[in-house]
C-alpha cells in the first residue's frame, strides 16, 4: 500500500505537540510492514532556519488559491532513526505567502491562521503529478489536514484529480482517506462565506457544505466538522475517548450531532510511544542511564535534576513533576491550587511548559514563594523534559479530558509513577494501584500502574496525592511499583497493526 501522512508537524524534524510524536513513530512502524509510507508537512520558517540535512528539492508546481497563482517548491528529507536514517520520506511544502513565513502556529484571531492550512491541503492534492507518486490512502491528522477529505471528494466527483504521468500510478483508482482526531477542542473555524470564497467554492458542490455552525464568526465554516463528514474512516487516539465523544456532549465539543452521524465509522486506537527514543537505558539527555535491573541509578538523575532546576538536593524528598501545555484542559488550575499542600506534605514539584499567561505567572510566583521546593521552567526544552521523566518520582496529569496522552506513557517508561484523572486515554493506560495480599505487613501483590481519581475536584486530587505519598514511604513497595510500570508495553507495534487493519479495510472498499 502507498500511504501519505499529512500533518502539521513530525518528530524529530519539528515538534510542538503530541501529533509530531505520533506521526514520527507510527510511520516508521508502518514502514516495517513493507508499505510505501511518506509524510507531507509545511516548510515553516523556523524549520528552514534549522538547516536540516539531507534536504533535496524534488518538485515545483503552481496552484490557484484565493484568486491568485502561487508557487510551491517541494523538498524531501527523511525521518531519522535512532541508529541510522530510515527511508520514510518527508515532503516539505514551501510557499512564501502562506507556508514558509512566521512561526508554526499563528494567531487564531487572524484568517491567515486558517488560510495557511487551507492552502496546504490544496497543495498536497495537486502535488502528485509533480512527485510522480500517488497514494492509495491519505492519512490526515487533526484539523490542519482536515480539508483534504472534503476537497478530495469534490475533485473526485468532478473527476479532476490529475493522474501521474506513467506506469501503475496512471490508474484512476479512488484515493481513500483516514482522519485521525487528536483533540476535538481545536476545530479550525472561520466565517463560512470567507472560507468558501477563498477556496473558490459555491457551497453546493457536495451536501456537507450546506452544514454551518453558529459561532464566533456568525455562520462558521468548521474544518473538523467537514473532515468527520467526508473522511472514509475516522479514528481517535484511545478507545476511552472514542466512547466519551460518542456518548457525552461535554467531550464532543459541539460536534455531537456530526459524530452521531459517523459513529459506525469511528473507532479508538490507543497511541504508542517511540520506545527507542524514550529509553532510560540509552537516553543521551540524562545524567545516568538505568534499567529495571539497575533502578538505583535513577537517583543520580534525581539529584542532577534537583540541581539543574534549583531544588534542594535530597533523594529522600518525593519529587513531583508536570510537563504540559499550561491550560485548563490539562488540569493546571487544579495542580496550581495544590502546590502549597504538596510542599506542606514534604514534596517538591517541577513544572515544564508554556501556555496561558495566567498560569505561567502563578507558577513563577509559586517558585519564588517556595525556593528549593518549587521550580517553574516556562519554556519548551526536549532535553530537560527527558531529564524530568528520568529524575522525578511522580508525574501529575489530572486532565479535565485527555484524548490519549503521551506523557503518562513516557513517565512510566522511566519508572516515574503517574497520578491521573480517570478520563479518555488516561483511563485506558493507567490502572489504579491496589494491594491484594499482605504478609506480616509486607505487600505480597501489587496491582495497577498509578494513582487514579475520578472527580475533577481539589479535595479528591489532594486525597490522591496523600495516598501516593503514603505508598512512596515504603521504598521496597515503591520499587516494585516502578518495576511494574517499566514493564508495560506502550510501543507502537500493537497500535500499528490496528492502523494496518483500517488501511486494509479502506483498500478492500476501493473502487
Amino acid at each position: 500500500m502507498k500511504i501519505l501522512f499529512v500533518a502539521s508537524e513530525v518528530h524529530p524534524i519539528l515538534k510542538v505537540g503530541g501529533i509530531a510524536d505520533v506521526v514520527g513513530s507510527l510511520t516508521k512502524e508502518i514502514k516495517k510492514s513493507g508499505h510505501d509510507v511518506r509524510v507531507a508537512m509545511p516548510f515553516y520558517q523556523p524549520l528552514k532556519d534549522k538547516k536540516i540535512k539531507p534536504l533535496n528539492k524534488v518538485a515545483s508546481l503552481q496552484i490557484e488559491f484565493n484568486k491568485t497563482s502561487e508557487n510551491i517548491n517541494i523538498f524531501e528529507t527523511f525521518i531519522p532513526g535512532t541508529e541510522k536514517q530510515t527511508d520514510v520520506p518527508v515532503y516539505l511544502f514551501e510557499n512564501n505567502r502562506y507556508l514558509s513565513n512566521k512561526s508554526v502556529y499563528l494567531d487564531t484571531k487572524s484568517f491567515l491562521y486558517l488560510k495557511r492550512f487551507l492552502f496546504f491541503s490544496q497543495a498536497v492534492l495537486r502535488a502528485f503529478p509533480a512527485l510522480n507518486w500517488k497514494p492509495d490512502i491519505i492519512h490526515c491528522h487533526d484539523w490542519q489536514a482536515g480539508l483534504i477529505p472534503l476537497l478530495l471528494k469534490i475533485k473526485q466527483k468532478q473527476s479532476t484529480i490529475p493522474a501521474c504521468p506513467a506506469g501503475r500510478n496512471n490508474q484512476q483508482s479512488t484515493i481513500k482517506t483516514l482522519f485521525t482526531i487528536h483533540n476535538l477542542l481545536i476545530q479550525g473555524r472561520w466565517n463560512y462565506t470567507q472560507v468558501l470564497k477563498c477556496l473558490n467554492l459555491k457551497g453546493n458542490e457536495i451536501p456537507s457544505l450546506s452544514e454551518k455552525m453558529q459561532g464566533s464568526y456568525g455562520d462558521d465554516f468548521n474544518v473538523l466538522q467537514q473532515a468527520i463528514l467526508n473522511s472514509d474512516l475516522i479514528n481517535v487516539v484511545s478507545p476511552g475517548y472514542a466512547n466519551e465523544i460518542k456518548t457525552d456532549s461535554y467531550y464532543a465539543r459541539g460536534l455531537e450531532n456530526v459524530i452521531q452521524k459517523r459513529k459506525k465509522d469511528l473507532i479508538g486506537i490507543l497511541n504508542g510511544i517511540d520506545t527507542d527514543f524514550f529509553n532510560p537505558e540509552t537516553d543521551q539527555f540524562i545524567k545516568r542511564i538505568y534499567s529495571i535491573k539497575r533502578l538505583d541509578l535513577k537517583n543520580f538523575n534525581k539529584l542532577d535534576l534537583q540541581k539543574k532546576v534549583n531544588l534542594k538536593q535530597d533523594v529522600e524528598i518525593p519529587l513531583f513533576s508536570m510537563i504540559s501545555r499550561l491550560d485548563i484542559q490539562k488540569g493546571i488550575d487544579l495542580v496550581s491550587q495544590a502546590v502549597d499542600e504538596i510542599v506542606k506534605m514534604g514534596g517538591q514539584i517541577v513544572f515544564l511548559g508554556t501556555g496561558q499567561k495566567e498560569y505561567e505567572t502563578i507558577l513563577e510566583k509559586a517558585s519564588k514563594k517556595h525556593p528549593g521546593r518549587v521550580a517553574a521552567c516556562i519554556k519548551f526544552d526536549q532535553a530537560l523534559a527527558q531529564q524530568i521523566y528520568a529524575g522525578a518520582d511522580i508525574f501529575l496529569m489530572p486532565s479535565r479530558f485527555e484524548p490519549c496522552g503521551l506523557s503518562q506513557l513516557i513517565a512510566m517508561r522511566y519508572g516515574t509513577i503517574p497520578v491521573v484523572r480517570s478520563t479518555g486515554g488516561l483511563r485506558d493506560t493507567v490502572e489504579n494501584v491496589k494491594i491484594n495480599k499482605k504478609l506480616f505487613g509486607l505487600i505480597k501483590q501489587i496491582q495497577g500502574t498509578g494513582f487514579v481519581f475520578n472527580d475533577f475536584s481539589l479535595p479528591e486530587f489532594i486525597s490522591t496525592i496523600k495516598r501516593t505519598l503514603e505508598f512512596y514511604q515504603n521504598k521496597r513497595n515503591w520499587k516494585q511499583l516502578q518495576i511494574r510500570v517499566m514493564k508495560q508495553d506502550f510501543s507502537w507495534s500493537k497500535s500499528a497493526q490496528k492502523y494496518l487493519e483500517l488501511y486494509k479495510k479502506l483498500m478492500d472498499t476501493n473502487n
